[in-house]
């Protein structure tokens, strides 16, 4: 996942998207009046998500450094561990323990673990980009 979002990081920095837009506005040059307009409204669209990225890279990689959202992140992703681990010690080796259901977990578990694992996959992805 980390190598996946290091690279389009990398492609997005590249000049690649400027070099597409560039194209584009070439081509829009060539076109009617409609399909310029076409054209240069998917031009708009593709700045705006450029920038959107970009922005959202920059307050990520800000929160990212603050012990504060590590600790709010702590109080969610620990009780889940905490809870998982007893329900497989206890469906492993059979403690009889009889680890109560929470329904919340069970829903919420799997997102918490993709978040936990994609903020450590941008993490890594942002210090391999220094």
């Amino acid at each position: 996942m980390s190598w996946l979002l290091s690279l389009v990081l990398r492609l997005a920095s590249s000049g690649l998207v400027e070099r597409t837009l560039a194209y584009l506005e070439r081509r829009a040059a060539s076109e009617t009046d409609r399909a310029a307009l076409r054209t240069q409204v998917e031009i708009e669209a593709i700045r705006a998500a450029v920038a959107e990225t970009r922005e959202m890279t920059a307050f990520n990689g800000a929160k990212l450094e603050h012990a504060a959202f590590w600790i709010f992140a702590a109080l969610f992703v620990l009780p889940l561990g905490l809870w998982w681990g007893a329900v497989c010690l206890d469906s492993v080796f059979r403690f009889g323990w009889r680890v109560a259901t929470v329904p919340i977990l069970e829903a919420w578990g799997g997102q918490m673990i993709q978040w936990l694992f994609y903020v450590g996959g941008g993490v890594a992805a942002l210090r391999s980009l220094r």
